[in-house]
């Protein structure tokens, strides 16, 4: 039995970046996905998942998990005080 093995061909972020910039002026000129990817010389999934991947905030940034950790306490302080509130009322 005949085994194929595929190539797989890996991108450093910054060619990655430089691909999306291509990509963008692509999509401006109005060409399909499909066009892009195969500019690009990737599938559409790969496109698509660089897409994602460059939308997705990077979670080492300092400002984002400053604001979930201010969400955590606030909801702590929000449970708190509804617990105070419910015990006053009986």
């Amino acid at each position: 039995m005949l085994r194929y093995r595929r190539h797989v061909q890996s991108f450093t972020q910054a060619e990655i970046a430089e691909k999306l910039k291509v990509a963008e002026t692509l999509r401006g000129e109005g060409k399909r996905v499909y066009e892009i990817a195969r500019v690009l010389g990737v599938t559409d999934t790969t496109y698509y998942n660089w897409l994602k991947r460059a939308e997705k905030p990077r979670s080492g940034d300092a400002e984002l998990r400053r604001l979930r950790r201010e969400n955590a306490q606030l909801k702590r302080a929000v449970k708190s005080l509804a617990g105070i509130a419910g015990a006053a009322q009986s």
